[in-house]
């Protein structure tokens, strides 16, 4: 009876102890649950202050901004107008010349060039060294000639009425004069032309590099103008180059 008792008590004191344990365990776990939730919470706390010192910060970037523009007079409350689209203009209209106007306005020239002339084979001859441009049409090499004749006229005149009155003041001799009529006159050999010119090199940059094409230009010019100076000559030949490719 004794023994059972003992025992008993025994297993009663190792079941409390038992518990006992487990409490400890328990409050153990708690404890370290409740740190955890501490610590969580701090670093909770520490977020949301760090969020707010971040929004503070962009609130003044946004009030240094504003401040800025409002020094430079930029408004921000007025809506920003529209740019107006520009409207697209219609192309011209493009009229078509036919061939036989072509041909009449060609035999009208044809008829004013020997008028300036007042020689038939004079006109042809100087067509046929206009026809020294490659490409170009009976129309253009008509206007061309027309146009160098009449630059040409009033030197002519002016160069006669020179002379007339050298002729005048010169005092008389009993020499006489030699015919001028008879003499040949020789023509006079073409210039050469600096290549190191910046007009040379823009008259071949305009005719893709062709030396042969750019010498018989100036030459050509040299003889229409014999008593001009290389700038004259070379402005002249890059001028007309320039105009007729705008026409």
């Amino acid at each position: 009876m004794q023994l059972t008792l003992i025992l008993q008590l025994q297993i009663a004191l190792f079941v409390a102890f038992l518990l006992l344990v487990i409490c400890i365990i328990k409050i153990w776990l708690q404890r370290k649950a409740l740190e955890q939730y501490r610590k969580s919470t701090e670093l909770f706390k520490q977020s949301v202050n760090g969020y707010q010192e971040s929004v503070e910060l962009f609130r003044q970037a946004i009030n240094e901004y504003e401040f800025l523009l409002k020094e430079h007079g930029i408004d921000t409350s007025k809506p920003k107008a529209k740019v107006p689209q520009q409207s697209i203009s219609p192309p011209p209209l493009q009229f078509k010349v036919t061939q036989e106007e072509i041909d009449i306005n060609n035999k009208y020239l044809h008829s004013e060039l020997i008028a300036l002339t007042n020689n038939v084979k004079t006109a042809n001859q100087l067509l046929v060294k206009q026809r020294l441009y490659p490409g170009k049409s009976e129309n253009w090499l008509l206007k061309q000639v027309i146009s160098d004749l009449k630059l040409k006229k009033p030197q002519e005149q002016l160069r006669s009425k020179t002379l007339q009155t050298e002729v005048s003041l010169s005092p008389p001799s009993d020499t006489p004069l030699p015919d001028l009529k008879k003499i040949k006159r020789q023509p006079s050999k073409p210039k050469r032309v600096s290549k190191n010119n910046p007009l040379y090199k823009e008259l071949l940059n305009l005719i893709s590099g062709n030396e042969e094409i750019a010498n018989r230009l100036i030459t050509h010019q040299q003889q229409l103008n014999p008593d001009k100076l290389e700038n004259w000559i070379l402005e002249k030949v890059v001028g007309d180059i320039k105009r007729d490719r705008r026409v």
